[in-house]
């Protein structure tokens, strides 16, 4: 039997035969164009067989498909083995166990999957909604509700799956999402990033589709209750399996401008599909998929029910997981809760409509390494209905300050060269000297006077520049700090832009009640070089941020050239190294525009370095 008639076949099985009354854990199902989608499907804790369950539907391409419920490592009789991860997306489902049947796809050309590979394509959506309307919502196990949950990969993915609104879908819970693929993080200010972007696409993506999808769907051995040739269908699927060369990732991410196939990949594009309730969350200081996408995606969705968690920590903080910050978990599972089980939590209510976004702040870890919150804030919306954008003034010696210029004040110049490395948690606070060798300095440091009370901050910053250049292109980076009274410095967020690429379409940009800009969006399609040491005004986008500057602390700021390594990013120069001066005054007010808001109950100061995943270097 050819392989085109085998999946006709099996097809026309699916659709006649009336499916078990209990699920197989690993099953395939056979999509509208013959593609075999493998699957994992776990019955909820209790499962009594008759009643029907609402679902919990993730996909990705790492593991989730080939999984028989326990973890990666377990599953292949290596426990212990430290190349082999303990934890994959499987775990993000854990908090579902007790109400839901849980499904895990693995994406199409992933995994057990047949089928083409192309990174977060429409195609794979749509893959995800003939899951959920054509085999979730039929079998006998199922009441017809399904939600779709998400981390990372499994959330991006996710989030393109909600865009093709499948009949059966009432919620979605999400996370760690990249909003624009250009913007966000290969091209950020038109900034090229070579580190993470690569390092995923190249390495991490392709290990766990190895060893977390395929492996375990060949090696492990058969299970009583799955399919009986699941390891002969899930080898069958390496066969047919295609890539088309001009949609590799890697060889994509090299087009230095906008293009119609990184907006195609990009959440932003599908947003305003979005037609069910829907929760994101962010992390400021997300080292993977960037801290940008929550917050813009929460911005553009409209006219459903919709909920945004913002808070410090890494790329896991906000997950499902028991790694994740329990508050976030119980706000999560409580959201899907209320929209797809029917339960009331309050979301809806009048009391709900007033925290429709939190921030949490200062999150650290406890003596049990719980992440626990030191304050949080709710509002109707975000960014926050009170808040209030206030501009502090870059000054000629150096200061930060809220009053305006109104004189001509001195200039100040750097050498615009790969920097010193920051904001780099990982591998310590002390580690990031200086890597340039060239005369001058190679930053600027702008500090306010030490506060007489707290200032709080919580949404998204934007940095106007006037600057002088001796190249025909410059490449800026703004450093958002918090100097403490005994000379600790705490890295709080960054902004980047390339000067060539500092144009802006001023329709599509985001702004402030009384009209300004605080994230420009840049077509990215037309570089223009600069005219040398002609002053030119720069609008920086500063990613959203939380965090309260506490009594006798410093407002900061930085500029240099972009850090060779930045965390996981690696920025590429792209111009040679120039001199750059910086203006103030009353024609040229250099300044920083902060979200600032009303300051929370919050708990003690937290030391340096204790905030999770926030670089503080020791003064």
């Amino acid at each position: 039997m050819s392989l085109r008639l085998r999946r006709i076949v099996l097809l026309a099985a699916l659709l006649a035969a009336p499916p078990l009354a209990a699920a197989a854990p690993n099953q395939f199902v056979t999509l509208s164009d013959g593609t075999e989608i493998a699957l994992n499907v776990r019955m909820p804790d209790g499962y009594v067989p008759g009643r029907r369950y609402p679902a919990i539907f993730e996909m990705s391409g790492y593991d989730g498909g080939s999984a028989a419920g326990g973890t990666l490592a377990s599953e292949l009789g290596v426990d212990g083995l430290p190349v082999v991860p303990t934890g994959d997306s499987r775990q993000l489902s854990e908090v579902f166990h007790g109400e839901y049947v849980t499904v895990h796809a693995s994406v199409r050309g992933t995994g057990c999957s047949s089928g083409e590979f192309d990174i977060f394509s429409w195609r794979s959506a749509v893959d995800g909604k003939e899951v959920i309307d054509g085999f979730i919502a039929r079998q006998p196990w199922s009441n017809g509700d399904v939600g779709i949950l998400g981390h990372s990969y499994g959330g991006i993915t996710g989030f393109m799956v909600a865009a093709t609104r499948p009949v059966h879908l009432r919620a979605a819970t999400l996370s760690g999402l990249i909003d624009d693929l250009y913007r966000a993080l290969v091209y950020p200010g038109g900034v090229t990033n070579y580190g993470f972007p690569l390092l995923w696409t190249g390495g991490i993506r392709p290990a766990y589709d190895l060893a977390g999808g395929l492996a375990p769907g060949i090696l492990r051995p058969q299970g009583p209750d799955e399919v009986p040739d699941r390891r002969a269908r899930c080898a069958e699927s390496v066969a047919g399996k295609s890539r088309t060369v001009l949609n590799d990732p890697l060889l994509q991410g090299l087009q230095e401008t906008d293009n119609d196939w990184y907006r195609a990949r990009s959440l932003i594009t599908y947003a305003e599909r979005i037609a069910v309730p829907i929760h994101l969350t962010g992390a400021h200081q997300d080292e993977q998929t960037g801290p940008r996408g929550a917050a813009h995606l929460f911005e553009t969705v409209r006219g459903v029910p919709k909920r945004l968690i913002l808070t410090n920590g890494n790329h896991d903080t906000g997950s499902t997981a028991s790694y994740g910050l329990p508050e976030v978990r119980t706000d999560r599972k409580a959201w899907m809760d209320h929209f797809v089980r029917g339960e009331q939590k309050g979301f809806g209510s009048v009391a709900q409509a007033r925290r429709t976004a939190t921030t949490f702040f200062e999150v650290r870890r406890d003596a049990q390494d719980v992440l626990r919150p030191n304050g949080r804030k709710d509002g109707n919306g975000f960014p926050f209905p009170d808040t209030q954008f206030t501009d502090w003034y870059l000054t000629g010696d150096g200061e930060l300050t809220r009053l305006r210029p109104f004189g001509v004040e001195p200039s100040r110049s750097y050498v615009s060269a790969t920097h010193r490395q920051l904001w780099s948690y990982q591998a310590g606070s002390t580690v990031g000297p200086p890597l340039t060798t060239l005369p001058g300095p190679d930053e600027l440091t702008y500090l306010s006077l030490p506060l007489a009370k707290s200032v709080t901050i919580a949404g998204p910053v934007a940095a106007t520049l006037f600057v002088q250049a001796t190249g025909i292109d410059t490449e800026l980076f703004v450093d958002l700090i918090d100097q403490a009274p005994d000379g600790s410095v705490t890295h709080l967020q960054r902004g980047l832009l390339r000067a060539s690429h500092r144009a802006i379409d001023q329709a599509a940009s985001d702004r402030t009640p009384n009209g300004r800009i605080y994230r420009p969006h840049r077509p990215h399609t037309n570089p223009a070089p600069i005219p040398p040491l002609a002053t030119v005004e720069y609008l920086v986008e500063v990613w959203p941020v939380g965090h309260v500057f506490r009594p006798g602390h410093r407002i900061g700021v930085k500029l240099h050239a972009p850090p060779f390594v930045d965390s996981y990013y690696v920025y590429v120069p792209r111009s040679l190294p120039t001199f750059d001066t910086v203006l103030h005054g009353l024609v040229t007010p250099s300044r920083i525009m902060l979200p600032v808001v009303p300051t929370p109950a919050l708990g003690p100061e937290l030391p340096c370095g204790a905030q999770e995943a926030v670089r503080c270097v020791p003064g």
